[in-house]
């Protein structure tokens, strides 16, 4: 059975979100959350930190694991439970698997690229995630490759697997392709009702 794996969006300061990912809380309870900062060009991890420990503040005591994006050695600092590795960063699969140990998860967006999942499974990652891309990018074609790599993952390998889903309607298939993990695009937080999860 998959579970709920939510993302943030980009978030440059608290503000009200600890409190509205509180209240989504009550009503839908995931394994994991992903928080997404900007880069650390933009926001030093000092910046960051209070930021981080507010959404830890929320999840954490509900056995809700906060894995950060890309920001490893703040991930470490702050006690989060994993690192989730995008773009560029995803590269790096190896070396962050030895900053941060084996105990904490690390996560790999891959995108649709098999061998990019193989890759990083053999360098450490505790789960890969496909996804469709952003915006216009997520492409009908781009959808039905997410669960057919979710299908073909499945099948061939142990590792799990965390699937993006852009729209509701792709919650169900993706489940029973088999994905470990069903993550949300970011415009479940403006309905969470119509995505059934």
């Amino acid at each position: 059975m998959s579970e709920l794996y939510l993302a943030t969006p980009v978030l440059d300061q608290a503000g009200p979100f600890p409190a509205d990912l509180h209240k989504r809380l009550t009503v839908c309870q995931p394994a994991a959350l992903l928080l997404r900062l900007p880069p650390v060009a933009q926001m030093s991890d000092s910046v960051a930190a209070p930021l981080v420990a507010a959404v830890a503040s929320c999840v954490q005591p509900m056995g809700i694991a906060l894995i950060l994006q890309n920001r490893a050695a703040l991930a470490v600092a702050q006690a989060c439970d994993g690192v989730h590795l995008c773009g560029d960063a995803a590269q790096d699969t190896a070396a962050v698997r030895r900053m941060v140990g084996e105990t904490m998860q690390l996560g790999v967006d891959v995108g649709l690229s098999r061998d990019h999942a193989m890759r990083a499974g053999e360098e450490g990652a505790d789960y890969i995630c496909f996804t469709p891309g952003e915006g216009e990018q997520a492409t009908p074609e781009a959808v039905a490759s997410v669960l057919e790599l979710t299908r073909w993952w499945v099948m061939m390998m142990e590792l799990p697997v965390v699937a993006q889903a852009t729209a509701a309607a792709e919650v169900v298939p993706l489940a029973t392709a088999g994905a470990d993990f069903i993550m949300p695009a970011e415009n479940w937080w403006d309905n969470p009702q119509d995505w059934n999860l």
